[in-house]
């Protein structure tokens, strides 16, 4: 008899989800599997597929990042806001560009460190540091910004670049899968990835073992603010405008993506490249039940649904060690 990973079982679940949804949403809409919507669809995935590229690894540790959404909320009022400052001036639309996307990113990376050093120094769970810090950048992204902006006409040059496309392959889809391959790399062929992989399964015996636990803890944390910062980066270029409260439904939807693809709340079991599966599952969900016409307040009660039937189906009962650290 062949026995199923937690793994296989994810990614065939996802799979059947999949099929599943794009069956139901066709005969409910026959324009779901329209180009256009496909095209939308494609696009509207890739900050989502980042930042849950980012999340995989901290739930791969045991660990929880509840704060995502609300950092990506800082980023895009904050990229708006100092592309804004460049208006009237004769900078190119590239410098002004990179200034505001590089400042934005080290901003996310230095948030993303400090989780980290709350979180391992000062032995606080990561699931009652980053819920704090939720509150925290949900003040700031409003503080910066207490209304959506819109990019001015003139300034339009320094987001070009999000049409550039592929057929239905957008720029921003393949940034954002050429980034799960690089980190599919690092976790699986690397030492700190096999490193998240030690401490998620037993953080004492990695302790033991040599392997730098606190720095790697506090370098998955500082990897997850540049992707909530990116998947922030390209939210704005697609909107043409920056909100201090985009981020919001990003959380539990980035949660929802990573267990669907079969990453345990418990750590040290999981993949990447299921993440994506996990990703599209979450994006047919949400596409299908906007051109449905479902409710927004009945989508989160949906995701949320999602998230526990993913945890009961994923979670080993025979462990005694299920705890978010």
């Amino acid at each position: 008899m062949i026995k199923m990973n937690n793994n296989n079982f994810a990614m065939y679940f996802s799979i059947s989800i999949i099929v599943i949804l794009t069956i139901v949403f066709t005969a409910l809409e026959s324009s779901f599997l329209g180009y256009a919507n496909i095209s939308n669809l494609l696009s509207d995935t890739a900050p989502l597929m980042i930042m849950a590229a980012g999340m995989t690894p901290i739930l791969l540790l045991g660990s929880i990042d509840l704060s995502v959404g609300s950092m990506c909320s800082v980023a895009n009022v904050m990229t708006l806001s100092i592309i804004m400052q460049f208006k009237g001036t004769p900078y190119p639309f590239g410098v002004i560009m990179l200034v505001a996307f590089l400042s934005t990113i080290l901003f996310s990376v230095i948030a993303g460190i400090l989780l980290g050093l709350i979180h391992v120094k000062l032995k606080i769970p990561s699931f009652i540091a980053s819920l704090a810090f939720l509150s925290i950048w949900s003040s700031v992204a409003l503080l910066i910004s207490n209304a959506p902006v819109s990019i001015p006409k003139v300034l339009w040059g320094t987001i070009d670049w999000y049409k550039l496309s592929l057929g239905p392959l957008g720029l921003p889809l393949i940034i954002a899968l050429i980034l799960i391959l690089i980190y599919y790399v690092v976790l699986t062929r690397t030492a700190f990835g096999k490193g998240i992989y030690a401490i998620g399964g037993n953080e004492r015996a990695a302790r033991v073992a040599g392997i730098p636990v606190d720095r790697i803890k506090i370098a998955v944390f500082a990897i997850n603010g540049f992707c909530a910062a990116s998947g922030a980066i390209l939210l704005m270029a697609k909107a043409k405008s920056s909100a201090p409260t985009v981020g919001d439904s990003f959380t539990l939807m980035v949660i929802s993506a990573v267990v669907l693809g079969g990453t345990t709340l418990i750590g040290g079991k999981g993949n990447i490249l299921c993440t994506v599966l996990g990703v599209f599952t979450v994006a047919m969900i949400k596409n299908g039940m906007n051109i449905v016409g479902v409710d927004v307040f009945w989508q989160k009660i949906v995701f949320g649904a999602i998230i526990l039937i993913a945890i009961a189906i994923n979670t080993d009962r025979s462990s005694r060690s299920f705890v978010v650290k």
